[in-house]
């Protein structure tokens, strides 16, 4: 506003020309007491909040000159306009560096101008602020970061007796006067004062406040507490009952004076347990290629990068050209990753070049993308008969499988980053390498071509599964998710399958302990159990849910609230429901109905929701080792059973189908899902739903079901039931509703599987 001796920031946010007025009598009485300071000269644009009669009185009768800057040159009050970006630029990063809310701007523009005008530099031996009043220069030590969690008091004229003692907010600003803290609460979305205030430790952005002209005596440490690393805190949320919230803003009563400044504890500071209810994500960052060159496992890095050069040149997969003219370069990049064992021990360091295939073009550099991976019910039911019929299991890894493919389209690549000869050259690509859009259809066109050639036939119900007949019962098997496989079958079909695939590629051979984030355990007597445990520690780990309190079931039942609030943004939502989707649709059915629901609501999830999420949590942290037992010795007899309710649900009134198909003792199969039509009776409900799994799970099933119509294979002879409800019945006529032509086709397509003797149907009570 003004340039005065000292640089003071009066920063405040005026609307009305009436507060304009207000603020400027102020301004006069303050600088008339301080230090002899008085306004000479108001400059500033010609805005309509300066530029008015009201405003000219009071310089006149003050004898104030007033100037105005020329329309459109705001250079002419530079000082002015140099004060207003510094605060600016310090509240945009103030506001991003803690991931909070735009609508807090004014606050941090604030806090900005009350640390400068007490920290920033003036040219002088003192602060803005002692040049301003000619006062000693303040105490800083109650400073702390902006936006740091805290933990507000609540007093007791406020609460009740068992309502919670503080309540969650964000450090927002210092309340000046008041000798106290300005906090956002954001359950309430309001701003409140308070003294009485518990901040969680947090890793400084800036270790030291200190002036170019100041000695070194004269630096002043604003945090004692050890940084915790890279992390996002997330707001807490109670998982209990509802407290009374704080109706009134915390006020800074104390029976201590005003002047007294915060006193801070030489003591180990440690977050009461009622308090420590916060959820911490730890970030991941990616390793880029000059971190890795310059950790302290540089060497093993420059290991895996060669090995990867290696493979490359062994496979012939680029010639270096001239670029021919008119031609598109693609460029690459190096992936540096650990891999690690379920466990969480360290396997290997892997370094894969790759390259930028967003930058292809359709119809120019590729033209089909799509390739198979085995899907997960294919694995499971592998495992359930290997188990049944007490086969050997086998596990391989080809070496850069994407590298087999041969490349049909002319595709330019530049040169490795490190490993560029300074020719100017490119490279022509041969092979199909990792990250080009075509690249897992080429190798996948590879290896069934090699797999064909091995008398395997490919699998009509999944393509990525081969089967190869020997003798009257006994069968090989054989499926492969991009470039992991796993064998079924005798030790010596094992063993001469993957002696010919060594000759054709280069492969590592190990046993099946872990498949596709499955732990995989054989016991004595053949069973296999198959679970999750050390990935259910990590997101339990990676979420901050490893103390929670076990519960004994995922989920109970919601009763729809109108004041449940959305979630804060900063609260992963989508993260924890995604690692808690692939356990359930992996090892774990028992989370198949819970996580379905939580997953509805991605877009925009409530605090409900979030603690609904807490409760998987913590089923899973007291059945980590849970999963799916193949026991042997068992007929191979597959069973399906399928449920419905109808109109749960309270906004679409859909009903709910659930579905689980079991072989042996142990499940193959499962589904939990809203029905994608309206039923208008527990009949249609159930028939929906029986049709839903035969859309679902027929093809997939087709290489465990009747002999005669699939795979042929004598061992696979099973009987598929369906448990329904009584009113399920083939009906004797369609019938009629508002929808008809749906519910005539649904009842058309299990009608018919039921005449073609399929499935039988088996009533329940």
């Amino acid at each position: 506003m003004e340039k005065l001796e000292g640089q003071n920031n009066w920063s405040r946010w005026k609307r009305q020309v009436t507060l304009v007025l207000k603020h400027q009598k102020v301004l006069d009485v303050v600088s008339a007491k301080n230090a002899g300071h008085a306004i000479k000269e108001l400059f500033c644009d010609g805005g309509g909040e300066f530029k008015n009669e009201g405003v000219r009185k009071l310089l006149e009768a003050n004898g104030i000159k007033f100037r105005m800057t020329v329309p459109y040159t705001p250079q002419q009050n530079g000082a002015a306009e140099r004060e207003n970006r510094t605060l600016v630029e310090a509240a945009r990063s103030m506001i991003h560096a803690k991931n909070l809310p735009i609508k807090l701007w004014a606050e941090a523009v604030c806090t900005a101008a009350f640390v400068l005008n007490r920290t920033g530099p003036t040219g002088q031996e003192k602060s803005p602020i002692e040049l301003w009043t000619n006062c000693p220069a303040p105490k800083i030590d109650y400073f702390k970061i902006f936006g740091t969690k805290c933990y507000a008091h609540v007093s007791k004229c406020q609460r009740r007796k068992m309502d919670r003692k503080s309540i969650p907010c964000i450090l927002v600003g210092y309340a000046g006067d008041h000798n106290g803290y300005r906090l956002w609460n954001f359950e309430k979305n309001t701003i409140m004062l308070s003294r009485d205030v518990i901040f969680e430790r947090e890793s400084p952005l800036v270790k030291l406040i200190k002036s170019p002209e100041r000695s070194p005596d004269d630096v002043v440490d604003i945090t004692d507490e050890e940084p915790l690393g890279p992390a996002i805190v997330i707001p807490a949320i109670q998982d209990g009952g509802r407290s009374q919230p704080v109706t009134n803003v915390l006020s800074t009563s104390s029976d201590e004076p005003n002047e007294q400044p915060l006193r801070r504890s030489s003591r180990q500071k440690r977050l009461p347990s009622y308090l420590a209810n916060n959820y911490v994500l730890l970030a991941e960052k990616d390793l880029t290629v000059s971190e890795a060159l310059e950790s302290e496992e540089r060497e093993l890095w420059r290991k895996a990068m060669q090995e990867e050069l290696d493979s490359l040149a062994e496979n012939e997969t680029w010639d270096l050209v001239t670029l021919p003219k008119g031609k598109k370069v693609v460029t690459n990049r190096w992936v540096l990753k650990v891999k690690r064992k379920p466990n969480g021990e360290i396997d290997r360091y892997k370094a894969r070049l790759v390259a930028k295939g967003y930058s292809q073009q359709p119809g120019v550099d590729f033209e089909q993308t799509f390739s198979p991976v085995a899907r997960f019910e294919t694995v499971r039911a592998l495992l359930n008969v290997a188990a049944v019929k007490k086969y050997d299991l086998g596990q391989f890894d080809v070496h850069t499988a994407f590298l087999y493919g041969t490349l049909t389209e002319e595709v330019y690549m530049r040169q490795p980053h490190g490993f560029d000869d300074g020719s100017g050259r490119v490279c022509k690509l041969k092979r199909s390498l990792y990250g080009l859009k075509q690249s897992p259809r080429c190798w996948n066109q590879r290896f069934v071509k090699f797999m064909k050639s091995q008398q395997l036939q490919q699998s009509k119900a999944d393509p990525c599964l081969f089967i190869k007949k020997c003798g009257n019962e006994n069968v090989f098997m054989v499926a492969i998710y991009v470039d992991d496989g796993i064998l079924v079958g005798d030790k010596s079909e094992i063993d001469s399958f993957l002696s010919n695939l060594k000759n054709e590629f280069k492969i590592k051979i190990g046993n099946l302990d872990t498949f596709l984030g499955m732990q995989i355990e054989r016991k004595e007597d053949g069973s296999i159990f198959v679970h999750q445990e050390g990935y259910t520690q990590n997101i339990l780990s990676r979420f901050n849910m490893s103390e929670s309190n076990p519960v004994s079931t995922p989920c109970e039942r919601r009763v729809p609230d109108d004041d449940d609030r959305p979630l804060e943004t900063n609260v992963p939502y989508r993260q924890a429901v995604g690692s808690l989707l692939f356990l359930s649709m992996t090892t774990r059915p028992d989370l198949a109905y819970a996580v379905s629901t939580v997953s509805e609501v991605l877009d925009c999830p409530k605090r409900s929701d979030w603690i609904a999420v807490q409760r998987i949590f913590k089923y899973l942290n007291g059945t980590q080792r849970h999963g799916l037992l193949y026991q042997s010795d068992v007929p191979l007899k597959l069973n399906c059973f399928t449920d419905s309710d109808f109109a749960n649900d309270s906004k679409t009134r859909r009903s709910r189908t659930g579905v689980v198909t079991t072989c042996g003792a142990a499940a193959i199969t499962w589904l939990s899902r809203k029905q994608a039509v309206t039923a208008l009776s527990t009949t249609e409900a159930e028939y929906i739903a029986a049709c839903d799994v035969l859309n679902r799970d027929l093809s997939t099933l087709s290489i465990r079901v009747e002999p005669r119509r699939f795979e042929g294979y004598q061992f696979l002879y099973l009987l598929f039931l369906f448990q329904v409800q009584f009113s399920c019945l083939p009906l004797p006529k369609p019938l009629k509703d508002a929808n008809g032509k749906a519910f005539v086709e649904i009842l058309s397509v299990f009608n018919g599987v039921l005449a073609e003797g399929l499935i039988g149907t088996l009533l329940g009570t």
